[in-house]
C-alpha cells in the first residue's frame, strides 16, 4: 500500500479511506480515486457524515467500514493480485 503524503491523496476523505481500507481489508485493495469517490458518495447517500467522522463518531466509522466491506465483496473496489 502506498503511504499517504501531503501531495497524495489530496482529499481528506481519500486519505481516510486509504487508511481504513488498509486496516479493514488488510491491504487487499488497490487505491483508486474513482472508487474512493464512489464509496464516499454512497456513504453520504446513506446518511453518513464526514464532519461527524472527523469529530470522532463511532457510528459513522462503523457505517463506512460496512460500506467498504460490501464494496469489496461485490467488486466495486479493485483487488490486489495474488502472487504465488
Amino acid at each position: 500500500m502506498p503511504n499517504p503524503t501531503p501531495q497524495w491523496p489530496t482529499r481528506a476523505d481519500h486519505r481516510f479511506l486509504l487508511k481504513l481500507t488498509s486496516l479493514v481489508l488488510s491491504g487487499k485493495v488497490v487505491p483508486r480515486p474513482s472508487e474512493f469517490d464512489r464509496v464516499s458518495r454512497v456513504f453520504s447517500q446513506v446518511g453518513g457524515s464526514w464532519e461527524r467522522i472527523y469529530n470522532g463518531s463511532a457510528d459513522d466509522i462503523n457505517l463506512l467500514k460496512k460500506i467498504l466491506k460490501v464494496a469489496f465483496k461485490h467488486g466495486y473496489l479493485t483487488k490486489k493480485e495474488k502472487w504465488k
